[in-house]
């Protein structure tokens, strides 16, 4: 008897042991190599949506410019033309016009998740904000006060990557922390709609938001909706990593390791599963999809084809990732496509 019970513990030791292994992306016959020969003057040390953290407090843009240094505690919320939004800590908000080297201070005490400037040139400068308690918030630069403020559902946690607020004629499109989109009138200086994307407890905030014509996606990484002249809405239920949309097309990277096409209307087009591979940082230059598994590979996707192509990569292990249009960075080292 005692005999059997050791067998059965041994059993099942081997089985949810076995089961528990972390599986990796290990693909055959690799022969060709890639480089990162490009450096940057010092290391990522975080990203967001809007940029990346230089070890030196340089900050790397979404254009792949470095033009503000920050001092220690400051955060980067984001740019617009020659305006730049900086937030100490948790605390002042600082707008910067690079132009007239000016620089503007509002008193404020949450911390900010994303935020958007409206479009440089418009007849008034507002900044859009989403802080860490799940408020929407709207600054009028030119008065140099908050001319909005509304408290939403609680949250518990989020995933780091953020959606940004997008300025859209007269609305602003927040993406919130607890799955939804939140509309604001300018004119009326009111909330007008509320759009729930998905209704999970947990890391349930948007994480990408674009706009296009009529059409508008948002997404959490449990699901991504398409919404076709503010009626019609899609769908589509998966693990959700980072996308894309490009040429009226939806490019997805799941957490499984498939790279996902998707039409406007999220009908699944095409798919290539990568089995366990761990995709991160999504570019399309020259109809070509280019993204990184880890530190071990780059992904090279034509999307005629829709044949993938695996290059090896040599670099260091467990480093930020950052990308813009046309360029994937790692660490301090990057290729442009």
């Amino acid at each position: 008897m005692r005999i059997l019970l050791v067998v059965c513990v041994a059993v099942c030791i081997g089985i949810f042991g076995g089961c528990s292994q972390k599986q990796y992306f290990e693909p055959k016959d690799i022969s060709l190599k890639a480089e990162f020969s490009h450096k940057l003057p010092s290391s990522i040390v975080s990203t967001s949506r809007v940029g990346a953290l230089l070890q030196n407090l340089e900050v790397l843009d979404t254009f792949g410019n470095i033009d503000i240094e920050l001092t220690r505690n400051q955060r980067f919320l984001g740019r617009e033309g020659t305006y730049y939004l900086v937030q100490d800590g948790c605390g002042a908000l600082l707008f910067i016009d690079a132009s007239t080297k000016t620089q503007s201070e509002f008193a404020f005490e949450k911390c900010i998740v994303s935020a958007k400037i409206s479009p440089q040139g418009s007849a008034n400068t507002f900044i859009a904000l989403v802080s860490a308690d799940n408020s929407v918030i709207v600054y009028d630069v030119n008065t140099k006060r908050e001319v909005f403020s509304q408290k939403l559902a609680n949250i518990t946690a989020i995933n780091t990557l953020a959606a940004t607020p997008v300025f859209e004629k007269d609305k602003i499109i927040f993406p919130t922390l607890d799955g939804k989109l939140v509309i604001f009138d300018i004119p009326s200086n009111t909330l007008v709609r509320d759009i729930l994307i998905q209704s999970d407890k947990f890391f349930n905030n948007i994480i990408y938001l674009a706009v296009k014509n009529d059409l508008m996606i948002a997404a959490t990484t449990k699901r991504i909706s398409a919404i076709i002249d503010n009626s019609k809405t899609f769908n589509y239920d998966g693990d959700f990593r980072d996308l894309l949309l490009y040429k009226d097309k939806l490019y997805v990277l799941n957490n499984d390791g498939k790279i996902l096409e998707l039409d406007h209307t999220l009908k699944l087009l095409r798919e290539v599963n990568l089995e366990y591979a761990r995709l991160h940082g999504i570019v399309i230059r020259n109809n070509t999809l280019y993204t990184l598994e880890r530190n071990k590979y780059l992904i090279e996707l034509s999307l005629e084809s829709f044949l993938p192509v695996v290059y090896k990569i040599d670099l260091p292990s467990k480093k930020p990732i950052f990308y813009t249009d046309d360029t994937l960075f790692y660490d301090r080292f990057y290729k442009r496509f």
